[in-house]
């Protein structure tokens, strides 16, 4: 399975302690984590955060090929409140990765690439670079699916960035929080989940929705089955903070689907996975036996 992250790399600082991630880079670790062969395209700076960030990108065996070095521009930093479990984020604006380039070589290998699943979502698209890049390799590149993790964070989103994007998509993750503020976007009203997919999969080429409902689980729609929800359930479990967790989800979810798995097995694991990260600080604790075993890898 071969996979490719546009967008942020970048370290949430919790209390102090700064704990590598940013979306696509969390679900791409877990891709890799389970055997995918995972390419990250993102930008880093040149500071000792870009190190470590290199070095962590390395020890988890991500594919750096498209990854930008040495910008001039910090490495991306983003200071984190957990209130009863819940993060709110203050993102840094003006870091490498709001200015993600390729070389000229980069572009001509990444559109040699076979990908079975491409991931992109709204915050990388705030600065008008990344957006036109992005956009210039959506109808380009060959994936077999795109996932697109909208991801809604603070104000950094905007209905054409919804809409030129979803345009490409297969496959979307939407949480319960975000749900009534696209349904608005691109229907003018609040919908259900299977009402939102029953449009969306009429008016575009989407042939499934991941809907994730925090500590009641999540629900899935797929063309398969006439559009009805398939729920997911979580564990009960002790929540330490929830950052990643949705990540950890979608990165077994498409691990394990994408290679096979049913709908209610990939869900099963793709759960059991984010149970595991919000029990644990930050968005990617270390896979112990018992959760590696429970996967099955």
């Amino acid at each position: 399975m071969k996979t490719l992250s546009f967008g942020e790399i970048l370290f949430d600082r919790i209390d102090g302690t700064d704990h590598f991630g940013g979306a696509p880079v969390n679900v791409a670790v877990h891709l890799a984590r389970l055997g995918a062969e995972s390419y990250m395209l993102s930008a880093l700076g040149d500071d000792e955060p870009g190190a470590e960030a290199e070095r962590i990108l390395k020890r988890e065996n991500l594919k750096t090929d498209f990854l930008q070095t040495g910008s001039s521009h910090p490495t991306g930093l983003v200071e984190v409140t957990v209130h009863e479990g819940i993060p709110a984020y203050d993102i840094k604006e003006g870091a490498a990765w709001d200015c993600i380039e390729l070389s000229r070589e980069q572009l001509e290998k990444l559109k040699s690439l076979e990908l079975d699943l491409m991931y992109c979502g709204s915050l990388a698209q705030r600065t008008e670079s990344n957006r036109k890049l992005l956009h210039e390799l959506l109808p380009s590149l060959h994936y077999r699916h795109l996932f697109f993790d909208v991801n809604l964070r603070q104000e950094y989103y905007s209905e054409d960035v919804i809409r030129e994007t979803i345009v490409y998509t297969t496959l979307l993750k939407l949480n319960d929080e975000e749900l009534p503020v696209i349904s608005k976007l691109l229907f003018g009203t609040e919908l259900s989940g299977r009402e939102f997919f029953e449009k969306a999969s009429k008016e575009y080429k989407l042939e499934m929705l991941v809907l994730t409902l925090g500590p009641s689980g999540a629900e899935i729609y797929h063309a398969d089955t006439g559009g009805t929800a398939l729920p997911v359930p979580t564990d009960k479990v002790k929540v330490v903070d929830t950052v990643g967790a949705g990540d950890s989800f979608s990165g077994a979810f498409l691990y394990f689907y994408l290679t096979g798995d049913s709908l209610e097995k990939a869900g099963w694991k793709a759960a059991r996975l984010a149970d595991y990260v919000v029990s644990h600080a930050g968005a990617l604790p270390v896979m112990d036996e018992t959760i590696r075993g429970t996967l099955g890898i």
